[in-house]
């Protein structure tokens, strides 16, 4: 971590990071304090929360390690006294903690199902839950919710995740308006696939082989960067990267285009279950786990496609 290049704005401002171990949430912990914030590193590997600590602390600035389990809501409560124990207050939550799992609904088991929820949504909720009273007796506070692009357009394989992001997207819309009065502001990012984080791999361990749409990425700092330019000045919401607007337009427009292309993969990625007696006849080798899938990458290829064609069409009328 390079040295610290303070920011008036959050100069000793208290920062509780969710998801702090890896990715976006370590990521976003060192930016923080580089521009002059205390971050308060929250995850389950304790380990990897001290070591980050110790990195902060090498290059000038303070961190307090927590070791928190977000489906654990004694151990959010102890995570926020501690926090408010050390330092008297919390001006900023980032609520980045989140995975996800790659298989077909019926084939999660009830504790797979059950902890995206807990993890995405309720830890989430929970922890803003507790905060919220220390912002509103300061009258002042930023809490940012990592929501995605899948809030947006919903496909297999991560329909349960996708739905994890869309409650958050309703829960951040709320508490803004909510909480406008006692001036804290709330704010949902919404990234595209992210380069240096645990997701994929996580993700991977459930029963489709499956790897995302290779454009359009950006890496865990640009996130992180991105997340310190939102507290210093705040917005409702903030996509990375606009690319992917394209096809979530499609989506709104051409629903049932979409509806149609997903069916597709997904009946080309189940056809030995979808068709037993085909399955006995076909020769050709299964693909193996590390080739793209043909269909989503063919889908989101003919969304930016047909859109482009379609803007293209509307201008040429408008002239």
């Amino acid at each position: 971590m390079t040295n610290l290049e303070a920011h008036p704005t959050l100069a000793n401002k208290v920062a509780l990071i969710t998801g702090a171990s890896s990715g976006i949430g370590e990521a976003t912990a060192r930016e923080l304090a580089r521009a002059g914030a205390i971050p308060v590193l929250a995850a389950r590997r304790a380990h990897r929360l001290e070591r980050l600590a110790e990195d902060i602390r090498a290059a000038g600035g303070t961190a307090l390690p927590v070791p928190t389990d977000l489906t654990d809501p004694a151990q959010i409560t102890q995570l926020v006294q501690t926090t408010l124990a050390t330092f008297g207050r919390i001006d900023i939550l980032a609520n980045i903690a989140g995975w996800g799992h790659y298989n077909w609904f019926e084939a999660l088991s009830a504790e797979e199902l059950r902890q995206q929820y807990a993890v995405n949504v309720l830890g989430l909720a929970e922890l803003t839950r507790q905060v919220i009273p220390t912002m509103k007796a300061q009258r002042s506070g930023t809490i940012l919710n990592m929501s995605s692009y899948a809030s947006r357009i919903a496909v297999p394989p991560l329909t349960v995740y996708a739905s994890t992001k869309y409650a958050v997207e309703g829960l951040t819309d709320g508490l803004r308006r909510e909480l406008l009065p006692w001036g804290i502001k709330v704010i949902r990012i919404h990234p595209s696939g992210v380069t240096g984080t645990e997701f994929n791999e996580i993700a991977g361990r459930g029963g489709i082989h499956y790897r995302s749409f290779p454009l359009g990425k950006v890496s865990r700092e640009r996130v992180a960067q991105a997340i310190v330019q939102l507290v210093e000045q705040p917005r409702p919401a903030f996509f990375l990267s606009r690319l992917y607007d394209v096809p979530v337009a499609v989506n709104k427009l051409f629903p049932g285009l979409v509806d149609q292309l997903s069916a597709a993969w997904v009946h080309w990625k189940r056809r030995q279950d979808l068709n037993p007696r085909q399955r006995k006849l076909r020769t050709a080798p299964a693909p193996s786990p590390n080739q793209h899938s043909p269909l989503p990458l063919a889908a989101l290829f003919f969304s930016f496609v047909f859109s482009f064609v379609l803007i293209g069409r509307l201008l040429k009328k408008k002239v």
